[in-house]
């Protein structure tokens, strides 16, 4: 797989035009945005995935970006980044498993900016992300999302995503706990 490349456009539902592509190194910057708008967010939305306790660095993200684009280079990861007028909207990947028991399994993790929620980007991003998956070779995938997130399980769950388990309290979030559900499917 090459950093960069182009998987589809489409229409949001709000009529915006959007690319999905992999990752690319001319991402650093918007890639810092997005992260720490993410975690600026996090206290505001109880619900959002990102687990970060702090904004990230230039140099961290760098560092982060450089990992990515090898693992795609290597076809260890999937990367399927939204982009909406030159600028990064959305931003997930699939992890192929480390070992020779796992490289067959992802790990996937995806976010979606606050602006960009709710138009059918992540739903869009989730069906490349399965293809292009499908593609590298993988047969089954997992993600954890909160139980306090039914947005995102409604978008997992018609993607094919099954509930295959829950970690009690899992995240402590301003002062309740919160449960995760592990989530799979095969392709």
């Amino acid at each position: 797989m090459k950093t960069g490349r182009i998987y589809r456009r489409f229409k949001s539902s709000n009529g915006e035009s959007v690319t999905l592509r992999a990752l690319r190194w001319e991402d650093l910057d918007d890639c810092v945005a997005f992260i720490n708008d993410l975690v600026g967010e996090k206290n505001t939305e109880p619900n959002l995935g990102i687990i970060a306790d702090r904004k990230q660095t230039r140099e961290e993200e760098a560092k982060w970006l450089a990992n990515q684009l090898t693992g795609i280079e290597r076809g260890s990861i999937v990367g399927v980044v939204a982009e909406l007028g030159g600028r990064l909207a959305g931003n997930s990947s699939v992890t192929r498993g480390s070992y020779e028991d796992t490289k067959h399994h992802g790990y996937l993790g995806i976010a979606i900016s606050k602006k960009h929620r709710d138009r059918g980007i992540g739903l869009e991003m989730m069906r490349t992300l399965i293809k292009e998956s499908r593609k590298a070779g993988l047969k089954t995938i997992e993600l954890e999302v909160f139980a306090n997130n039914p947005r995102a399980i409604h978008v997992y769950e018609r993607t094919g995503f099954r509930e295959a388990g829950r970690i009690p309290k899992k995240m402590l979030r301003n002062g309740k706990f919160i449960d995760s559900i592990v989530m799979a499917r095969e392709l």
